[in-house]
C-alpha cells in the first residue's frame, strides 16, 4: 500500500458481533488491495470492539477508531474527515462484499471519469 491509498473503505459499526468477522473478512480478502480499512466502533457493547481490534492486529490497512455512541451521521463524518483516498467505499457491519468488488468497482471508474459516484446492486442473504 502507498502512503496516499487509491481507496477508503469507511465502516461504522455498533453491536454488529454476529456478523461483523464475516464483514471484516470479505474486504480484507479483496482482489484489489489499495486501499485503507477505517472502521469506527460507535459504542458498541456487545465485543465488537475487540473484534476489530484483533483484525487491525493482523492487517494494518485496517484503521480502527473507538468512540462512544454517537449514531451513524456523526461516525459517517468522522471517517470522511479521517480518510486519505481520493475514493470513499461504504460498507455495514452486517454485509459481505463479493472479492472483486473493488477491482470491478474501481476500474469502471478509471474507464468513466466524468463520474464521482457509483452504487451497486446487492444480493440478500437469509
Amino acid at each position: 500500500m502507498t502512503n496516499t491509498p487509491a481507496l477508503s473503505v469507511i465502516m461504522s459499526v455498533f453491536n454488529n458481533a454476529p456478523h461483523l468477522d464475516a464483514a471484516i473478512k470479505s474486504i480484507v480478502a479483496q482482489s484489489f488491495t489499495d486501499f485503507e480499512f477505517i472502521i469506527v466502533n460507535d459504542g458498541s457493547t456487545d465485543g465488537s470492539g475487540a473484534i476489530i481490534d484483533d483484525w487491525a492486529r493482523r492487517d494494518a490497512r485496517i484503521r480502527p477508531l473507538h468512540q462512544d455512541n454517537h449514531g451513524f451521521i456523526y461516525s459517517l463524518n468522522r471517517m470522511i474527515a479521517e480518510a486519505r483516498a481520493p475514493w470513499l467505499a461504504r460498507m455495514d457491519g452486517d454485509d459481505i462484499s463479493y472479492p472483486d468488488r473493488f477491482a470491478t468497482q474501481m476500474a469502471w471508474l478509471s474507464d468513466n471519469p466524468g463520474h464521482a459516484i457509483l452504487g451497486t446492486q446487492i444480493d440478500l442473504i437469509d
